[in-house]
């Protein structure tokens, strides 16, 4: 049994996760050895390792975020998990991991779930102001992967 802590954060996209992993990484929490940087609507970064980035791209077959039924692909995250496994402290964001947290669940010792939580309205606003979704459909999203971050949660740890 591993004597590392592993944090993962799950919270739709607009949903303060970027500000949560930059404290954690400030804090000492190895957060990926290369992070996904900032774009103009979060230019402090977003503190998305890209390794899981790419690794939740090939669960849902493609840059799929939208999509919370999606059907998952078999690919194997255990190399993953223990390849950053290696930290005294890590952990690891991208709101994608709302879609794919069960294909990690098991291959993690007692990691600590960060489930972030804002008003879907707001971040129904912040999201269609990107621009690549109308606020109607941004809504839906943002109330269907809390849905699914409290179901996760509901059948782990309650």
């Amino acid at each position: 049994m591993s004597m590392n802590k592993t944090f993962v954060i799950l919270g739709c996209h607009r949903s303060a996760s970027s500000l949560v992993a930059k404290a954690l990484h400030e804090a000492g929490v190895h957060m990926g050895d290369e992070l996904l940087s900032g774009l103009p609507d979060n230019p402090e970064g977003h503190f998305e390792d890209m390794d899981f980035l790419k690794k939740n791209v090939e669960l849902l077959g493609g840059n799929i975020w939208n999509d919370v039924d999606r059907e998952l692909t078999d690919a194997d995250t255990s190399a993953l998990i223990a390849a950053k496994n290696v930290h005294p402290l890590w952990g690891w964001k991208d709101p994608r991991t709302v879609l794919t947290i069960e294909k990690y669940y098991d291959h993690l010792d007692d990691p600590i779930i960060i489930g972030l939580f804002r008003k879907p309205e707001l971040v129904a606003k912040s999201m269609a102001r990107r621009g690549d979704i109308s606020e109607v459909d941004a809504l839906a999203l943002a109330k269907a992967y809390n849905r699914k971050i409290i179901d996760f949660l509901s059948e782990h740890f309650l």
